[in-house]
């Protein structure tokens, strides 16, 4: 099959728009998930602390020391376990 350069992207888009708009909203929740986890995975450390600065403002040092006691915690969960158990939309 021959398209154009601007057909193949009116169909990319189409694509996209109608495989969007039959999700359900626990798959547009996984896949967003999904996608931050693999963005903040390609960010270097010092990208990926001014992100969350930005994100938690005046907050970030509070949320850092409540992380550093959880992941040092005996009660810590697999991330995967609560990734499963967080999902109830």
């Amino acid at each position: 099959m021959k398209l154009t350069n601007n057909e193949l992207t009116e169909l990319k888009y189409h694509f996209v728009d109608r495989y969007v708009d039959n999700m359900s909203t626990e798959d547009l929740v996984e896949y967003v998930f999904n996608d931050m986890n693999k963005y903040v995975d390609s960010q270097s450390e010092t990208e990926f602390i001014n992100d969350a600065k930005d994100y938690w403002d005046d907050s970030f040092n509070d949320v850092v020391q409540e992380i550093k006691e959880y992941a040092n915690s005996d009660f810590k969960k697999p991330m995967e376990d609560r990734r499963n158990n967080e999902q109830s939309y």
